[in-house]
């Protein structure tokens, strides 16, 4: 389906977010992607970050300079047409956990957008105690899309910086040595606690390490588990 673009907003040289019409029909569950791509590019997979009942569409994405997708999206305009798969799909949805207990979303990079949809549903909120989000990401500027938006919500949120000044809500490192070193998840367990993982592979793929070693068991659309990660990127 060809989209029209209302809303186009940039905020570092890499990263930039664009909303555009969502047609009355068009149904998906929030943490889900969607394929999408402009005229002679290829299709990418995009997760949306609007929530499931929001009026809109919105995605986040990364400027790649030579991306085959992105280095043309990135000049995208007010007014211009995007091509949005009919269907979506994706593993970081709630039905592909064990629900109640304690909610962590923890994200690199773009890989916040999933997390965003699952915080604009109510239903997120509905199902879980306590809600934590981790998002670490090079430098300040970088969580500009969304810091404000998380801070304003009822939840622990835990931003960390690798390349830039700590201070004010933010902290230095990767989240894994606020793990290993700062008691981040002290007491978390498989019993209680559901583990959302999204984020270049090397992170994804540590997560997923740590958290089979201490017990959680990885869900999929065939079976609940007490962790899950995506494996969609944008290129």
């Amino acid at each position: 389906m060809l989209l029209e673009v209302t809303e186009v907003e940039h905020y570092t040289d890499s990263l930039f977010r664009i909303r555009t019409q969502r047609p009355a029909h068009f149904r998906y569950t929030a943490g889900e992607f969607v394929m999408i791509n402009l005229d002679n590019t290829p299709k990418r997979a995009y997760s949306l970050t609007s929530g499931p009942y929001d009026d809109y569409l919105e995605f986040y994405s990364i400027k790649v300079p030579n991306g085959p997708l992105t280095s043309v999206l990135q000049h995208i305009q007010i007014g211009d047409t995007i091509e949005v798969a009919e269907r979506t799909t994706g593993t970081l949805t709630l039905a592909n956990l064990e629900l109640n207990g304690n909610l962590w979303l923890m994200a690199t990079g773009t890989g916040i957008a999933p997390y965003i949809s699952l915080l604009r549903d109510p239903e997120t909120f509905e199902r879980f105690h306590k809600i934590t989000v981790s998002w670490t990401v090079r430098t300040r500027d970088e969580l500009a899309a969304y810091h404000d938006f998380l801070k304003g919500l009822p939840i622990l949120y835990y931003p960390t910086v690798t390349q830039d000044n700590p201070g004010g809500g933010v902290y230095a490192g990767r989240i894994t040595e606020h793990i290993d070193n700062h008691g981040f998840w002290a007491d978390i367990g498989p019993q209680v606690d559901r583990v959302m993982i999204c984020g270049n592979m090397d992170f994804n793929n540590e997560m997923k390490e740590r958290l089979t070693r201490m017990g959680f068991a990885e869900g999929n659309s065939k079976s609940q588990g007490t962790f899950v990660q995506e494996k969609a990127f944008v290129g």
